[in-house]
């Protein structure tokens, strides 16, 4: 169905339904070792989907849910009716923690040219995230500036689990090329504790994927805003911008108010945030809806704390197609408040894509 809001979905996750259709894009010499690897030689995942990963209703016998660009249209853009669709790359998005940095820029190499050629082509709604191998910066930003010669692609995508947090010196020549270029950088939760990232939140491992869902997710997007804020890389790059996508939205509030106390107290320590982190936060870094916590009724609860912090204006909807915990644009506007919609569901994100997306009001 179509909405009163049209709508542009931050978060649509190809799948490699065929992995000989990537490997071919793997440059001849480096082929056969990616074939004799589990999964390209991405670190799996210690937790498995007690299920499915999926939605059950986009299950075909025989078909990965989201495997083309005819299924995403029919599944996802058609049914919503949604304007724009940003491909973030699913577990591709590990080669940041694949141990060989020479193995992880074939591999991301490969999936960004598999995107700009199979996928981009085949429907005028469909944009696309750039992925580069963080653990190799040098090599991460001459992967995001090759890329970013097309206009299709709309930002720099990092993985949640990594070495060290993001704002580490380490990592400057990645945001400096997404700056140069005119790119945002989105960092998606996953990967936490798996091939060389370190290990989710503060305590080690977890036994079940539930905890992980629950708290690895969340703490590494925690680690990520903090360390971005605290190393001053917005004071260094004033016109970049960062999106968090799907480590949940409820803790926020409250991790800036704790680090905005600390600040108050320990600014000496950073002597370059000369304004409170919130402050920065709200002009630089934006959040997905999806996960949206369910609140047991108290909606208005959580919209107070989230305004209290800058939304609606730091808000950009998401749907997580084709994952199990799909988020449907009727959801949000059941949820969100009627002043936000139009916000959060396209305008949002228009303003932050700009005329990458191709919209007239871009």
């Amino acid at each position: 169905m179509a909405y009163a809001c049209a709508v542009i979905d931050c978060d649509v996750h190809p799948q490699i339904g065929d992995p000989e259709e990537l490997i071919g894009y793997v440059e001849p010499a480096q082929r056969e070792w990616f074939r004799g690897q589990t999964y390209y030689g991405l670190p799996g995942y210690s937790w498995a989907h007690p299920t499915s990963w999926f939605r059950q209703d986009v299950v075909e016998p025989g078909h990965v849910p989201g495997a083309d660009p005819e299924t995403v249209a029919r599944d996802l853009l058609d049914a919503t009716g949604a304007e724009i669709g940003v491909l973030n790359a699913d577990d591709a998005i590990l080669v940041s923690l694949m141990p060989s940095p020479y193995r992880a820029a074939a591999l991301a190499r490969a999936h960004n040219d598999w995107l700009r050629e199979r996928w981009l082509p085949a429907d005028p709604r469909l944009r696309a995230s750039i992925i580069c191998p963080a653990q190799d910066p040098l090599a991460a930003a001459t992967e995001i500036r090759r890329c970013a010669e097309d206009e299709r692609f709309v930002q720099v995508l990092l993985c949640g689990g990594s070495e060290r947090p993001y704002g580490e010196p380490r990592y400057l020549p990645v945001f400096e090329a997404a700056s140069e270029c005119g790119l945002p950088v989105a960092i998606h939760t996953g990967g936490e504790g798996m091939g060389i990232a370190a290990s989710p939140g503060g305590a080690g491992p977890g036994a079940f994927y539930i905890e992980w869902h629950t708290l690895g997710s969340a703490c590494s997007q925690m680690a990520h805003l903090v360390s971005l804020l605290c190393h001053g890389t917005f004071e260094r790059l004033p016109a970049l911008k960062v999106v968090l996508l799907e480590g949940g939205v409820a803790w926020l509030p409250g991790i800036l108010w704790r680090l905005d106390t600390n600040w108050r107290a320990l600014r000496g320590e950073v002597p370059w945030l000369d304004r409170r982190p919130s402050e920065v936060a709200r002009e630089h870094i934006r959040f997905t809806t999806q996960p949206l916590e369910h609140t047991d009724g108290r909606d208005d609860l959580l919209f107070e704390m989230l305004e209290a912090v800058g939304a609606p204006e730091t808000l950009l909807f998401a749907s997580d197609y084709p994952h199990w915990d799909f988020d449907d644009p009727a959801f949000m506007l059941r949820r969100l408040p009627e002043a936000w919609r139009a916000a959060v569901l396209h305008d949002n994100a228009a303003a932050l894509y700009g005329a990458r997306l191709g919209l007239a009001a871009a």
